[in-house]
C-alpha cells in the first residue's frame, strides 16, 4: 500500500556557479597632437565597468568597457599630464547547470597591468582583467514532514533555515552637473576618477524594497596652467530606488550589493565659457537577495509497528544565511619616501582591495590587501609617484558555525606627514560578513507499507542498552512505539546517558 506523505515546499538559493574568470585586454595608444610628449609614465589606472551580465540557458554572457587612464610626466618632468581611452571586453561562460530566473553578480577587478612608453608619443598596454562571478537561482525542494498512517512511526528533524523569496538586479542612472567650489581653477583634463556606492538603508514593504544610498565620487584633474598643481575634488550623489519583487514583505531580510557599473566624467562650459562644471553620468547596478527566516521539518526515518515499511529517500540541502552587522577595520601604515624628498602631497588614494575569510584555531579572521597610491611634489618642485602594497589580518571570535564570507570597501583615507621622509596613512575599511550554514538532509521521499508481512516474535522483551544509544533506534529495532518505550522506561532524553536495561512492550 502506497502511503500518503504530507509535504512541505522549501525554497532555497542554489549556487549555480561561483568562480573567477580572466579576460585579456591589450591595446596601444598614440597621443593626439594637443598632448605633450611623454618623459615617464607614473601610473596606469584601469577601471573595468560591467555593462551587462545576462544568463541565457546554461551560459553567462558579460559585456563591458575598461576605462584606462595614464598619468605621465611631460618632457620637462615638471607637470603631470594624462590621457584616457576605453577598451571594450566581452566573454561567455558555461554554467554548471541552468535554472529559470537565475541572477548573476559579476565583480570586476584588475589582475595585471603592463604599461610601457614605446616612444614619446605611443604607449603599449597589456592588461588582464579578473571577474568574480556568482550565479544564483531559487531551488524548490519538496520534503515530507509527515506520513499519514497510524501504524507508522516517524522521526522528524527540524532546521532553522532561510527561505529564498527572490533575487533580482536593478540598474538605474544618476546624472548631475557639479560646479567647482572654493574658487578652484577650470578643468583641462580629468586625471583620475573613482566611484564608491554606499548603501545606507533598505526598507521593505509588501512586494517592494526601497533602497537609499549615495555615490561617493573622487576626482583629480589638471588645470590649464602648467605651473598649477593638480586639483582634487570629492562629491556625493544621493539616490533612492524602489525595486519590486513578488513575495517580499516586512518580515523578509534583504542583502544588497553594488558591484559597480558605467561611469563618465566630462568637463562642461559655464556661462562665461570656462570649464568649471563636471558632468557626472553614473549607471550602477544593484543586486538584491530576499530571504525569510523559516523552520523546515523533514521526515528523516520511518518504520511500521505492524508490517514492513519500504521507504525511498532523497538527499537535499537546507541553508541558513546570517548577515552580521557591518564593522570597520582601520589599517595604519607608515610609508617611507625615497631620499626623504617630500614637499607636498598632491593626491593619495587606495585601490585594489581584496578580502578573504578563513578559520583560525580560536576564531575567524579576515585577511586583505590593497595598494596605496601617492602623487607628491618633491623639494625641487618636481612631481613623483609612489605605490605600496599593504596587507592586514583582523581576527575575532567564531560565529555559530558555518562558512564565513566577507566583502568590503575602503570608505576613507587619512594621512599625516610625520617628516620629509615619511607619511602615516590610515585606511578605514567597511566590512560586511555573512555566515552560511548548509545542512545536508536525507529525507523520506515516498513510502510503501506491506501489512501482510507481519512481524513475529515476542511482545515483550528486556534490552540491555549502552550509553549513547538513541531511543529511536531501540524502538525501531523492536517495531515498538517511541512513546511506549519512553513511558515504560521513564526516559525523557533522546539519547541514553548511561548503560541500563530497557523494557520493550509491543502490542
Amino acid at each position: 500500500m502506497q502511503l500518503t506523505t504530507g509535504n512541505q515546499l522549501y525554497e532555497g538559493f542554489e549556487q549555480i556557479m561561483e568562480s573567477n574568470h580572466e579576460c585579456p585586454v591589450d591595446t596601444e595608444y598614440s597621443l593626439p597632437d594637443y598632448c605633450a610628449d611623454i618623459q615617464k609614465i607614473l601610473k596606469c589606472i584601469v577601471t573595468p565597468e560591467v555593462v551587462s551580465a545576462a544568463v541565457i540557458g546554461d551560459s553567462l554572457s558579460v559585456d563591458g568597457t575598461a576605462d584606462i587612464r595614464v598619468l605621465y610626466l611631460d618632457a620637462k618632468g615638471e607637470c603631470v599630464r594624462g590621457f584616457d581611452t576605453k577598451k571594450p571586453f566581452s566573454f561567455n561562460m558555461r554554467l554548471n547547470g541552468s535554472a529559470e530566473g537565475a541572477t548573476a553578480v559579476v565583480r570586476p577587478f584588475v589582475q595585471h597591468i603592463t604599461c610601457r612608453a614605446m616612444n614619446a608619443r605611443r604607449v603599449d598596454m597589456h592588461i588582464t582583467l579578473g571577474f568574480a562571478v556568482s550565479v544564483t537561482a531559487v531551488r524548490k525542494t519538496e520534503l515530507a514532514e509527515r506520513i499519514e498512517n497510524e501504524l507508522v512511526e516517524t522521526r522528524c528533524d527540524t532546521y532553522e533555515a532561510s527561505s529564498a523569496v527572490g533575487c533580482c538586479t536593478h540598474t538605474f542612472i544618476l546624472e548631475e552637473n557639479i560646479e567647482l567650489q572654493n574658487g578652484k581653477p577650470p578643468v583641462e583634463t580629468v586625471l583620475r576618477r573613482s566611484v564608491r556606492y554606499q548603501i545606507d538603508g533598505v526598507q521593505l514593504t509588501s512586494g517592494a524594497a526601497t533602497i537609499t544610498g549615495r555615490a561617493c565620487v573622487e576626482i583629480l584633474y589638471r588645470p590649464f596652467s602648467d605651473t598649477a598643481l593638480p586639483e582634487r575634488m570629492v562629491c556625493e550623489l544621493p539616490f533612492t530606488q524602489t525595486v519590486e519583487c513578488a513575495g517580499v514583505d516586512g518580515a523578509c531580510m534583504a542583502s544588497v550589493c553594488c558591484p559597480g557599473g558605467e561611469c563618465a566624467v566630462q568637463p562642461r562650459e559655464d556661462s562665461v565659457g570656462e570649464y568649471t562644471i563636471l558632468n557626472l553620468y553614473l549607471k550602477p547596478t544593484l543586486s538584491i537577495k530576499f530571504t525569510r527566516p523559516c523552520t523546515v521539518c523533514a521526515v528523516s526515518d520511518a518504520y511500521s509497528i505492524r508490517g514492513t515499511l519500504t521507504a525511498k529517500y532523497k538527499n537535499a540541502s537546507i541553508e541558513r544565511c546570517t548577515q552580521l552587522p557591518p564593522r570597520s577595520i582601520k589599517v595604519t601604515e607608515t610609508i617611507r619616501i625615497p631620499d626623504s624628498d617630500l614637499e607636498r602631497v598632491v593626491d593619495l588614494w587606495c585601490e585594489g582591495l581584496t578580502l578573504s575569510a578563513f578559520t583560525e584555531k580560536e576564531g575567524v579572521a579576515v585577511r586583505g590587501k590593497f595598494s596605496v597610491c601617492l602623487l607628491y611634489q618633491t623639494k625641487e618642485k618636481r612631481m613623483a609617484f609612489l605605490e605600496r602594497m599593504l596587507d592586514f589580518t583582523d581576527s575575532r571570535e567564531v560565529p555559530d558555525g558555518g562558512k564565513l564570507s566577507a566583502s568590503g570597501e575602503i570608505t576613507g583615507v587619512r594621512f599625516t606627514i610625520t617628516d620629509a621622509g615619511a607619511i602615516e596613512c590610515t585606511a578605514e575599511i567597511s566590512v560586511t560578513e555573512q555566515v552560511r550554514q548548509i545542512h545536508p538532509v536525507r529525507a523520506v521521499e515516498s513510502a510503501e507499507l506491506d501489512e501482510t508481512d507481519v512481524c513475529g516474535g515476542c511482545c515483550a522483551a528486556v534490552y540491555y542498552a549502552s550509553c549513547g544509544e538513541r531511543i529511536w533506534d531501540i524502538a525501531k529495532r523492536y517495531q515498538a512505539r517511541v512513546s511506549a518505550v519512553r513511558a515504560h522506561n521513564n526516559c525523557t532524553a533522546d539519547v541514553l546517558s548511561e548503560d541500563r536495561p530497557m523494557i520493550i512492550c509491543r502490542k
